[in-house]
């Protein structure tokens, strides 16, 4: 019955205007055209059947019809009057189309947003799926290939041992990176987060994997965030900063400072640092989904790391920063307003590409780009 409610309700109305052009000799047509009104308000409102709405719209035509009839054949009103009965019936017949075509879009939308959601989550799954399954084969096969090179002595043998040993570790990278991605984009818990623990845990976690000289700076700030989804990001920024800095000694800078209604939070390292031409290529992708997908060189790998770091930036807001650190080499830092913020479209935060020594900023927008004065130079890709 809570389906068909503005059908019932229209039936009522309906049957009191028939009565009240009954009672009005000669003012039918206030109470006729009211009924029909209080149809295209119900029809809109409720999804009727075919089979209530024609077999509503007919008897009702057919009812008041005969009044307005009877009224001309005994001298009330004019035969003009009746011409309303079928200019009526059209004109709310053209509404019901309107409204039916209107309906079937919205449902077909839902239907096809629907299959997508679930397509997308299949994918998802599968992507998280596999790549947790390469990880065990790669790290068994990581494991024998280390006793293999500690078994045979340095030669050529040994120098192709290390090659396939590099091209393991670059597809564990890879499954490491799509698992984070697939972490990063699923729903995560948002906490109070103190990013002076945050930053010193990751810090600590990762000297143990890479001998660099690590440093944290940072004060006493919380941020109102997902902890998981801040680590990936870190672990993201630190990985590339690693791929850069080849050398023991390089510095890899771990920072979290104020700014006006936000945090810069990023990594800095003493590596190859930007050339002026990547930060150029970056400032000229237009489109979202390709966002510093032009800072690329020989180092570079699945392409999957600023992206990530962007999203997450983006979907609290905030925006990319590129620039040189204080050695000379890059620094990258997500700047992440306290309070999260849904970006607008098509022109959103701007990702901001800062060259050496600041001399040239190249500040990149959506759509449109600005530039300034050009200097400095740099030898390094996000």
């Amino acid at each position: 019955m809570g389906r068909h409610r503005m059908v019932l309700v229209w039936s009522v109305i309906a049957a009191l205007c028939s009565a009240a052009m009954i009672a009005l000799p000669g003012s039918e047509t206030v109470p006729y055209h009211i009924a029909w009104a209080a149809f295209a308000l119900c029809f809109g409102l409720e999804q009727w059947s075919p089979r209530s709405t024609w077999v509503g719209l007919g008897v009702f035509t057919f009812v008041t019809g005969a009044i307005l009839v009877y009224r001309v054949m005994t001298d009330v009103l004019e035969w003009q009057e009746t011409t309303e009965i079928p200019l009526m019936l059209l004109l709310m017949a053209l509404m019901i189309w309107h409204v039916r075509r209107r309906q079937q879009a919205l449902s077909d939308l839902t239907v096809n947003a629907a299959r997508e959601r679930a397509d997308s989550t299949m994918r998802e799954l599968l992507t998280l799926r596999t790549s947790h399954e390469m990880r065990s084969p790669l790290m068994i096969s990581r494991g024998y290939l280390e006793m293999l090179m500690d078994r045979t002595p340095p030669g050529e043998d040994h120098a192709d041992l290390q090659v396939v040993d590099e091209e393991l570790a670059r597809l564990t990278r890879v499954c490491e990176r799509l698992v984070r991605s697939m972490r990063v984009g699923s729903d995560l818990e948002v906490t109070e987060v103190e990013l002076d623990s945050v930053l010193h845990q990751t810090a600590e976690r990762w000297s143990a994997v890479a001998q660099r000289s690590w440093k944290v700076e940072s004060s006493a700030l919380t941020l109102q965030c997902s902890s998981e989804r801040l680590r990936a990001c870190l672990d993201t920024l630190i990985e590339n900063a690693l791929r850069y800095t080849a050398h023991d000694d390089d510095t890899v800078l771990l920072y979290a400072r104020p700014m006006r209604g936000a945090i810069a939070i990023g990594v800095a390292d003493s590596g190859r640092g930007f050339t002026t031409d990547m930060l150029r290529s970056a400032a000229g992708q237009d489109l979202p989904s390709s966002v510093l997908d032009g800072v690329r060189d020989d180092l570079s790998q699945t392409g999957l790391g600023l992206s990530l770091v962007r999203d997450v930036a983006t979907r609290r807001g905030g925006w990319v920063q590129l620039g040189v650190s204080a050695w000379g080499g890059a620094d990258v830092a997500m700047i992440l307003p306290v309070r999260p913020a849904v970006p607008a479209l098509p022109v959103a935060r701007p990702t901001t590409v800062i060259a050496p020594e600041a001399a040239e900023q190249v500040s990149f927008w959506r759509s449109g780009v600005r530039r300034e004065p050009d200097t400095g130079t740099g030898a390094r890709s996000a």
